[in-house]
């Protein structure tokens, strides 16, 4: 069952990053006051009134000159809407309606997406009667709120939540294994697709974003059923790269959403780059298995795979537990490891430790390398549980634990790996008081 998407549109500087860490409660995104300051995709968990749904934080994008008003927003704003459940349009109450406004708000009636509109910047009762302005705009109900002191958020988040569509199950085979298959466009995702499933089911074809929608296949293979999910390009295509690669991931969380394991897939000639990273980093903290697929490997010359492994783990070094697959969807070379690769990460995501085994090891772990202490205080350790599976999660029970730092949580994560293994498995280390047992 995968949750609503909820993409946040808006010409730059109307503070829609700051709406977002509003509503998910942190600070994710970056805020500034420059216009286009939010380069990249980001999204976040949110929770309101017993619906959870996910937000999408699409940015803005810097003026280059006239060629950026209307069609370089127009784009980005037709992206944003193709992909989501439900737009939030976030506009600025100082400022009133502007020309660009005007543009978006005709772009969602004919898309006949559900909409809410957030009049941001509403810090004062004049301000708030302000926003009757934007009802021109032809968009209904307008919902006067300030990101930056939280004011009439909660309104707000009454009226997206009122507006999400009904969750429906999805008709998936529950004993199959539900494999997305992400990355960039163009890296030959469908390609590999095409070969798993032993059918020519998806066009493929040299131009990124030719795949319109995600497509399942659910087949058996060895008496293992797998529901393999290409997560498909872009519905059209732009001649601007930077709006390829900053909308082609909203496909992919959504696939990632419905999925077991991530096989994220990298154009091996290309190298990996931040794109990929983004990609694998939204598996990771979705906690799903995952798998990185160096594709056109046959295109590589004077490069070992170890050398081309060390170059991922380096700049992705959070990523370091998920295995590569070399592979050339082209030759077939490589494509008979993923099967394999999959089931085992299948298995590490389930693998349960016993609580005995467990305190054992961190026993020898605390004596290795103790936390310090912090303002006089001594860290004691209790006991530690393994609390869920996929992803694996460990709880440690300590009496001071928000004294752990994110070093030592590392420390703890690496040598858990080192002692059980998860390969391909994120984990989840959280600290805990022992009242909370």
């Amino acid at each position: 069952m995968s949750r609503p998407i909820v993409a946040i549109v808006g010409r730059p500087n109307v503070g829609k990053s700051t709406l977002f860490n509003r509503m998910i409660r942190q600070r994710k995104a970056i805020v500034d006051d420059r216009p286009g300051i939010t380069r990249d995709r980001v999204y976040g968990d949110c929770s309101w009134n017993g619906r959870d749904f996910i937000v999408v934080d699409t940015g803005g994008f810097i003026p280059r000159s006239s060629e950026l008003i209307p069609s370089l927003v127009t784009q980005q704003a037709q992206l944003a809407i193709d992909q989501s459940d439900l737009v939030l349009f976030v506009l600025d109450s100082k400022v009133g309606p502007q020309t660009v406004d005007e543009e978006i708000a005709q772009l969602l009636k004919r898309a006949h997406k559900r909409v809410v509109v957030a009049a941001n910047k509403a810090d004062s009762e004049k301000d708030i009667a302000d926003t009757s302005d934007f009802y021109k705009l032809g968009l209904g109900e307008v919902c006067p709120v300030s990101a930056n002191s939280g004011r009439l958020v909660g309104d707000l988040l009454d009226d997206i939540t009122g507006s999400l569509p009904e969750i429906v199950e999805e008709e998936t085979d529950k004993d199959s294994i539900r494999v997305a298959i992400i990355g960039r466009p163009n890296v030959g995702k469908s390609s590999i697709f095409n070969k798993l499933i032993g059918e020519k089911r998806q066009i493929v074809s040299d131009i990124p974003g030719t795949t319109r929608d995600s497509v399942d296949s659910l087949i058996e293979i060895n008496g293992t059923l797998f529901n393999f999910i290409d997560t498909a390009g872009l519905k059209r295509k732009t001649r601007y790269p930077d709006v390829v690669e900053y909308y082609s991931s909203l496909r992919s969380i959504r696939a990632i959403e419905r999925a077991d394991i991530a096989l994220a897939v990298i154009d091996s000639d290309d190298g990996v780059t931040i794109g990929d990273i983004k990609v694998a980093g939204s598996a990771e903290e979705m906690g799903r298995g995952m798998i990185f697929v160096a594709n056109k490997w046959d295109l590589v010359k004077g490069m070992e795979q170890f050398t081309f492994s060390q170059s991922v783990y380096d700049k992705a070094p959070m990523l370091k537990y998920v295995p590569i697959i070399f592979t050339s969807a082209k030759t077939g070379k490589g494509l008979d490891k993923i099967i394999p690769g999959i089931l085992e990460v299948e298995r590490e995501c389930q693998k349960r430790i016993g609580t005995s085994n467990l305190n054992r090891f961190l026993d020898k772990v605390v004596q290795a390398k103790h936390p310090p202490a912090k303002g006089g205080k001594f860290i004691k350790f209790y006991y530690i549980t393994q609390a869920e599976t996929r992803p694996p999660t460990f709880i440690i029970f300590c009496n001071f634990p928000k004294l752990i730092d994110s070093p030592y949580q590392r420390f703890i994560e690496n040598r858990i790996r080192q002692e059980f293994g998860f390969t391909g498995a994120p984990l989840k280390v959280i600290f805990k008081p022992r009242s909370e047992s």
